[in-house]
């Protein structure tokens, strides 16, 4: 019997075969023989209390990996077949990997998705975990583990905060991949600028950081599985730019990196957070991603790992189902 996989996922061009980890995930699918749909937020439906999508199966062609991070991909690195309508609660696992912004349409795919029993499907991650635990934010729940953090919308907050630590890092609450991200220096002649950028005049939150000079010594990427760390990359700022770049090595986990990941587990595993990449600099816990978690077919590619595989198979083989049925009124099986 085939087993069937859905991904929700943004458009399918504007991935990256190269480097995206969802297309990693897609071909570790289909190398267990299980078929692989792709669909999108806006093709989420609710029907009757249950849920379903409009979905295009696809045919992955073979890649392998090359230089550095990068995997060779031949072009189109797909076939699609025809669209069809699909109950997700009959597929074996959905992988939910649209990126933020958790904007209005983010917020209701994953209200329709609520609506998959987690018993029987496996969701990565669960949906009402994405509303609830904030990349940026959730570390704030734990605070001895990361840098002084300020979180505000008030120009003269911000600007305290920058006269205080000297060079800082704002970032956009909802931001991701560096995107948004600057870096405010108390002496440079644009900050009040910069100020009313990053806060659209006051009107944006934004979160607060002091640079931290441990960044030179790398950006590690810890990889966690249902809250137990299975590995971690190194990754080093860009030339001529302060953010932190693609992986370059492996990375050591160390005994604080355990010591976050064990007072991390259980809201992860609360939360049904089943995937998560915390972003660590010297002992300092900066982010927790749950979106569309990356950087594992980039490691896969430059150290030989099979962390793709790894998450598919637990997926699949059902670790990621939930223990008990929420208390919903599920439709018979």
């Amino acid at each position: 019997m085939s087993r069937d996989v859905v991904f929700v996922v943004d458009p399918l061009d504007g991935l990256d075969p190269a480097l995206d980890t969802s297309i990693g995930l897609m071909h570790a699918v289909q190398e267990r023989g299980a078929r692989v749909w792709a669909t999108g937020a806006l093709q989420l439906e609710a029907v009757d209390g249950r849920a379903r999508c409009v979905a295009t199966p696809l045919w992955l062609a073979p890649s392998v990996p090359v230089q550095g991070c990068r995997w060779s991909v031949p072009d189109p690195w797909y076939r699609a077949g025809t669209p069809t309508r699909l109950w997700l609660d009959e597929a074996d696992a959905v992988f939910v990997r649209t990126e933020p912004p958790l904007d209005e349409e983010f917020v209701t795919a994953t209200l329709v998705l609520d609506l998959v029993d987690p018993a029987r499907t496996a969701l990565v991650n669960a949906p009402a975990g994405l509303r609830a635990c904030s990349e940026h934010l959730l570390p704030l729940q734990v605070p001895d583990l990361g840098p002084a953090t300020v979180v505000s919308a008030d120009p003269a907050t911000v600007r305290a905060f920058v006269a205080e630590h000297r060079v800082v890092v704002a970032k956009p609450v909802d931001g991701f991949a560096g995107r948004g991200v600057l870096r405010l220096d108390r002496h440079d002649p644009n900050l009040a600028s910069l100020v009313e950028v990053v806060t659209a005049a006051g009107s944006r939150a934004v979160v607060l950081q002091p640079y931290l000079r441990e960044v030179s010594a790398g950006n590690k990427r810890v990889f966690v599985l249902d809250g137990e760390p299975v590995g971690a990359v190194a990754r080093y700022p860009l030339g001529g730019d302060f953010r932190i770049g693609n992986p370059t090595a492996e990375a050591p986990l160390t005994d604080r990196d355990r010591e976050i990941c064990a007072r991390l587990a259980p809201t992860l595993r609360r939360h049904g957070i089943h995937l998560a990449g915390l972003d660590v600099i010297g002992r300092h816990l900066i982010e927790v991603n749950v979106t569309s978690v990356g950087g594992l077919r980039k490691a896969d590619a430059l150290l030989g790992w099979t962390l793709c595989a790894d998450v598919v198979d637990l997926a699949l083989n059902g670790a990621f189902l939930a223990r008990t049925t929420p208390a919903l009124e599920r439709r018979p099986a």
